[in-house]
Parts: structure tokens; C-alpha cells; sequence
């Protein structure tokens, strides 16, 4: 095991030592050892006052500690238990949309005023394992680029909620056809992370695009992800022709596209045809004139200039959002 963090604390005034491993925690005092695994069976509730941690609970544990101490602690912690008691850190800004069973929120930290987005999923509607195991992935995805950072999960009597790195843009279908070449290289690279890492999402699609607010592409909505040893890279495929067919202006049938440059209609079949012994595999998709003449000289100098029309900023396509609506149940 790895020794993470290692400090003094009190439990009912008595002096005891919080280590944190790398995949569990241990509470030592006199007469006492208590060792837990990190996952999202724990359920940690943070006592917090003037921007301040001044303790946290887990079971029926009050446990104290030096600030900066219980401040590391949650650091590492963050994304991998769960929380209780979401309304102490977190106001409702903004209610953005919302489902039968889900909810998608802008919060603002009460202490920071940091912005972030947070959705909310009503567990009797899911399977919790299953949403457990999808938050895993998605906290596995972490250390690439293309994924919303999680910041931290909590979870009530009746909800689950995700708090996570608020996207600012969604892609717009008015493009250059070198912007829609950039957008397509980078969905193959997203789909290369997912088989690499064994990971099948079905809901690859132009409406789970958005931009960071430094205007990089993230992929969101990983609730129906799992882990399997059988990827469908086909399938993968297949959902990228039909975004790049979206972006071109087509919604229905490859065969009523305009001519695009680049070999574009050629590349478009090759990802889609109906006979499954004249697909694309990813390496041949990677080598098509498409892809390979994004990194010709005349490209990469107007890329230099983004078009300001690569986004549609996000208040001007949200308009029907409510700001009278909450992410939260009153109990929790």
C-alpha cells in the first residue's frame, strides 16, 4: 500500500492517526483500528463553516483535524466516495434541463463562487451499481483531455449527483469544412482512449459535444458507459459518420450529401456502408485522405485563425433554461 497522507486527529477528544493509502483509509487510537476501502460505498459528510473544514463524519464517527490536513484529505478524495449534504457547499444557479429522471444544473460554490455543473439522477429510476460503475469510468477517463473533470459526488436519500466541470459551448452545425475535418480527427482520437480502454458508450452523438471554456471538445453524458472486453469498433464508427453527416447539413441517408472536399463522401461511406466487408476499420479511417490532409501545409495555415463559427455560445442556444427551478430535494 501506498502512504498518501498521514496526520493526528480527535474522535470524542481522544487522540487517534488518519493514514490514507492509495486505496483505503485507517483510524487507529488507543484500543481502536478501524480500516476502510475507498469507494463509493463510503459516505463522508463535511462539517463546514467561514470557508473553513472544521471536521467530517464517516459512520458515526466526528472526526477532527488540522485544516490543511482535512483540506489534502478531500483533495484526494474528491471523486472517488461519496458526500452527503450537498446543499451546505453548493447553491442551485441555474436549473439548465430538466427529464423525468435527471436533472442537469449550473451550482455556484458557496465559498469559492466557483462555478460548476451538476447532475442529478433520481436512484429509483437507475440502476445504482450501474451508475456507480459509470462514475468510475468516467473517473478513469480523467487523466485525458476529452472527458469533464469530476470534482465530487453526493448523494441523498432520493438522488445521486454528479458535480462536474461546467461545459460552456455546444458545437454548432454551421462550419467550415476544415472545422468539421478538425472535429472529426479528434472524435476518432476520443473513440481510440475508449477502445483502448475497453470501454463501450452508446451515446456517441453531436448533442453529447460540448466546449470547455478554453474551446476544447469534451464528450459528456457517460451514464449508460460500462466496461467490456467486446468493443464494437464498427459501431464507433458508424456514430462518427453520422455526426460528421450532421455537421455537413444531412440528417437521414449518406447518399443525398454534397459533394465534400477531400474525398469527404468517400470517407463518410467508408465509416457508415450498409455491407459491413467494405467498413473502415480505425486504422483505415486514420489514413483516409480526410483525415491525412487536415495536416497539409495549406490547412494548417487557416487553421491558424479559428472561425468564430466553430461555437454557438451557450446562452444563446440554452434560451429556454429556467433560473426558478433547484438540483436539490429538500432532504438529504
Amino acid at each position: 500500500m501506498l502512504t498518501i497522507l498521514h496526520f493526528h486527529c480527535q474522535i470524542s477528544q481522544v487522540q487517534h492517526i488518519f493514514t490514507l493509502y492509495d486505496e483505503s483509509i485507517e483510524i487507529k487510537g488507543p484500543q481502536f483500528l478501524m480500516e476502510l476501502d475507498i469507494n463509493y460505498k463510503m459516505k463522508i459528510r463535511w462539517e463546514i463553516s467561514e470557508k473553513r473544514i472544521l471536521s467530517l463524519q464517516i459512520k458515526d464517527l466526528l472526526i477532527q483535524a488540522n485544516q490543511d490536513d482535512l483540506i489534502q484529505l478531500k483533495q484526494h478524495l474528491d471523486g472517488r466516495v461519496i458526500y452527503l449534504g450537498i446543499q451546505n457547499i453548493y447553491e442551485t444557479m441555474e436549473l439548465i434541463s430538466a427529464k423525468e429522471n435527471s436533472k442537469v444544473c449550473q451550482l455556484e460554490d458557496r465559498f469559492t463562487k466557483a462555478c460548476v455543473c451538476c447532475k442529478a439522477l433520481r436512484k429509483d429510476a437507475y440502476e445504482i451499481e450501474q451508475l456507480y460503475q459509470s462514475i468510475m469510468i468516467l473517473y478513469k477517463l480523467q487523466q485525458y483531455s476529452y472527458f469533464p473533470r469530476i470534482y465530487e459526488i453526493y448523494e441523498s436519500k432520493t438522488h445521486l449527483y454528479i458535480v462536474q466541470e461546467l461545459m460552456y459551448q455546444h458545437i454548432s452545425v454551421d462550419l467550415m469544412h476544415e472545422e468539421i475535418q478538425i472535429i472529426i480527427y479528434e472524435l476518432l482520437k476520443i473513440v481510440k482512449i475508449l477502445i483502448e480502454n475497453k470501454i463501450y458508450y452508446s451515446k456517441i452523438k453531436l448533442s453529447k459535444l460540448m466546449l470547455d471554456k478554453k474551446g476544447n471538445l469534451r464528450l459528456i453524458g457517460f451514464c449508460p458507459a460500462q466496461q467490456t472486453n467486446e468493443i464494437d469498433v464498427e459501431n464507433y464508427l458508424d456514430k462518427i459518420g453520422n455526426i460528421m453527416m450532421n455537421l455537413y447539413g444531412v440528417n437521414d441517408n449518406f447518399n443525398s450529401l454534397p459533394k465534400i472536399a477531400d474525398n469527404g463522401n468517400e470517407f463518410i461511406v467508408g465509416l457508415m456502408n450498409p455491407n459491413r466487408d467494405y467498413r473502415f476499420s480505425y486504422e483505415d479511417a486514420m489514413q483516409h485522405e480526410y483525415i491525412k490532409n487536415i495536416f497539409s501545409e495549406s490547412n494548417l495555415i487557416q487553421h491558424k485563425s479559428p472561425s468564430p463559427k466553430l461555437i454557438t455560445d451557450v446562452t444563446e442556444s440554452l434560451t429556454f433554461y429556467s433560473k426558478k427551478g433547484s438540483c436539490f430535494q429538500k432532504q438529504y
